[in-house]
């Protein structure tokens, strides 16, 4: 063999090896992303109530109200209350809330900036001990939570630093950030659930309620270009067993 055809040799051995790694890398990625089974906008949620029974005199809020902490929400008037703080079994500095200094109603507020979910005893209902009277969606904790059906080593793929790409309704795309991962039975399967922050977005302006469904695309943890290049060569000397 000549020189010539040596240099030809070696130039079609480079050319296969890169197409190989060319194709690995394309084959790569392409595997390293998962489509949602389902997805959906979420908040964090705190419920506002009393263990004390009685009735909703004032309602100063509807769903989908922004509130800010500690502003009051609703007051209840309360038979009990008054009777066991009346007789002394119960004092006012005890209390997980504050009474209304002129009626001595019961005054639920807001523990956090938010927005009104639901309402479930309005004004004129009789709320009963240990009844949510109302939900508030926390400001500044927007995410959406996403299944995916994932393989065991896809699974190893993931972690908080992976990032989650959304499409909307409207078809705008996002950004989040995963800061939560758990595990849930369905059915014959499990699914993989994956709660991600979506940057920069508050529930007080974001133009989609609470629920809404999203289209999630997880992108895994790539292996290198050497390591997926290795490991190709590897599978095509491995021997097959029967």
């Amino acid at each position: 063999m000549n020189f010539t055809s040596r240099l030809k040799f070696i130039f079609g051995i480079l050319i296969v090896v890169a197409i190989v790694g060319a194709l690995t890398l394309y084959l790569n990625a392409t595997m390293s992303r998962a489509e949602s089974s389902k997805a959906e906008l979420a908040a964090d949620t705190t419920s506002i109530g009393t263990d004390y029974p009685g009735l909703v005199v004032t309602q100063n809020v509807e769903e989908g109200d922004r509130v800010r902490k500690d502003q009051v929400l609703f007051e209840i008037q309360s038979p009990q209350l008054n009777q066991a703080t009346g007789t002394g079994g119960v004092s006012e500095e005890s209390l997980p809330f504050t009474l209304n200094p002129t009626t001595k109603n019961i005054q639920l507020t807001a523990s956090d900036d938010g927005v009104i979910e639901t309402i479930a005893y309005k004004e004129g209902s009789y709320a009963p001990a240990g009844g949510i009277v109302a939900t508030v969606n926390s400001v500044g904790s927007l995410h959406v939570v996403a299944n995916f059906r994932l393989s065991p080593p896809d699974y190893a793929r993931i972690s908080k630093n992976s990032k989650v790409d959304l499409r909307l309704p409207d078809n705008t795309t996002l950004k989040a950030t995963i800061f939560a991962i758990t595990l849930e039975r369905n059915n014959d399967s499990v699914d993989t659930v994956v709660k991600a922050r979506i940057k920069d977005a508050d529930i007080n302006d974001f133009r989609f309620s609470i629920g809404t469904p999203v289209e999630a695309t997880l992108s895994l943890q790539q292996e290198t270009w050497y390591d997926s290049l290795v490991s190709s060569v590897q599978q095509l000397f491995k021997p097959t067993g029967r």
